[in-house]
């Protein structure tokens, strides 16, 4: 008589071994937090210094235009144009 294997048995064996007890390591998600939390500061820094750059330089500007239309003559009004 020959024996046969029954596939049922194997299903359940190779389903109950899938299955572990022990839960994924939530401690690496945890872990990775401080690191992008450094990572993103190391982007950002310079960013903002660029910003705050940038208004001292508008700043600037608004001061140099304002010069040369003092010395143009004070005047919103436009150049003459040539006769």
């Amino acid at each position: 008589m020959s024996r046969s294997i029954h596939p049922l048995p194997l299903l359940v064996v190779a389903l109950l071994a899938g299955c572990s007890s022990a839960p994924p390591p939530a401690a690496s998600g945890q872990a990775d937090a401080p690191q992008a939390t450094e990572l993103r500061d190391t982007i950002q820094k310079p960013i903002d210094k660029a910003k705050s750059v940038e208004g001292i330089i508008q700043q600037s500007h608004d001061k140099q235009d304002s010069q040369l239309q003092d010395a143009e003559g004070g005047g919103s009004a436009s150049p003459a144009s040539p006769p």
